[in-house]
């Protein structure tokens, strides 16, 4: 006998195939997300505070997203190739990565193959970058004024380091003081803290800003001192270290570190790791690396940290334009 089937029929029941294919396999896949190994990409050498604060994060997500989250460091290029590993992955949230300001500045200085707002997915800041001015325990210079006295007078004679590179918060910021008084000093650009922190201990530099996480552990151990604190606070292991605005200096540093990773994610798979993250941020280990380094949480979601992240890519090239580092293509 044969089976006769109408032309409705069959394209109600062609509809239900892809319904009951195609679709359900995508949203089955966001529903058992994550299946296996998640792979975040930092792109800084071990050591510095993105890769101690994603690795104390990654411990504290696999919690909830029961599967490992498996770090991976890929430093270079300040930042550029793990912003373009993680441009490249599949968006399927099994590659993810560390997000900085450099992610938004790179492309102002030459073509980087990427645009910050339409290569990326957004999904949660999680901590500020505290930085300082630190010298070696042997520098003559014990105040802030004793360091800019001389550095007025002996303008040639000035080096700093500049972790992660040129171009970058720490250098952006000793820019913006070299304007407002009249000087110019060298700078010299690190891959990161733990190169800047060598050449400073070592007498190669007459001063760094870098982390605090990074120099603290020197400064405890008195091989090297605080002059000024890069931030609005001042910090609770040091409080007599002046912050630059005590100093008369309306500057800071706004390094805020956060997640991401490529663009057109599902929004079911942000959500789960923007949850997990989340989670890890409040856990006694991730309290505890923020307090023993003078660090602190800044929690932004999804929404509100890609609205930074617009407002950011705007105002950090109008001030790499001020300063004649912005490619002028």
């Amino acid at each position: 006998m044969k089976l006769r089937i109408s032309r409705r029929r069959l394209l109600q029941l062609g509809s239900a195939a892809s319904v009951a294919g195609l679709l359900p396999l995508s949203a089955r896949s966001a529903a058992s997300f994550p299946d296996h190994p998640i792979r975040l990409i930092v792109g800084f050498p071990p050591g510095g505070i993105t890769d101690q604060v994603m690795r104390v994060a990654a411990v504290e997500a696999e919690k909830k997203l029961g599967q490992p989250v498996i770090v991976e460091n890929r430093p270079g290029a300040a930042g550029v190739t793990s912003f373009l590993l993680m441009k490249n992955a599949p968006p399927d949230g099994y590659t993810i990565g560390q997000i900085n300001a450099a992610l938004w500045r790179q492309p102002v200085f030459a073509p980087v193959g990427y645009d910050p707002m339409r290569d990326f997915t957004y999904i949660i800041n999680m901590v500020d970058n505290i930085f300082a001015v630190v010298v070696n325990a042997d520098s003559p210079f014990k105040t802030w004024a004793d360091l800019l006295a001389f550095g007025k007078a002996n303008p040639q004679k000035v080096s700093y380091g500049a972790p992660p590179g040129l171009g970058q918060s720490a250098h952006l910021f000793v820019e913006e003081i070299a304007e407002k008084e009249h000087v110019k000093w060298q700078a010299i650009g690190y891959k990161g803290s733990s190169e800047s922190m060598t050449a400073l201990l070592g007498g190669q530099l007459t001063f760094a800003v870098d982390t605090v996480i990074s120099s603290s552990a020197f400064v405890r151990a008195g091989k090297a001192r605080y002059l000024a604190v890069a931030a609005k606070e001042r910090m609770q292991s040091w409080p007599d270290v002046p912050t630059m605005h005590d100093l008369g200096y309306a500057l800071s540093i706004d390094s805020p570190i956060g997640l991401g990773g490529p663009a057109h994610m599902p929004p079911e798979v942000v959500a789960k790791i923007h949850d997990a993250f989340k989670f890890a941020l409040e856990q006694p280990a991730m309290i505890a690396l923020l307090e023993r380094s003078d660090q602190h949480a800044r929690y932004m979601g999804t929404a509100d940290f890609t609205a930074f992240v617009a407002r950011s890519n705007v105002e950090q090239r109008e001030l790499l334009t001020r300063f004649g580092m912005a490619d002028k293509r």
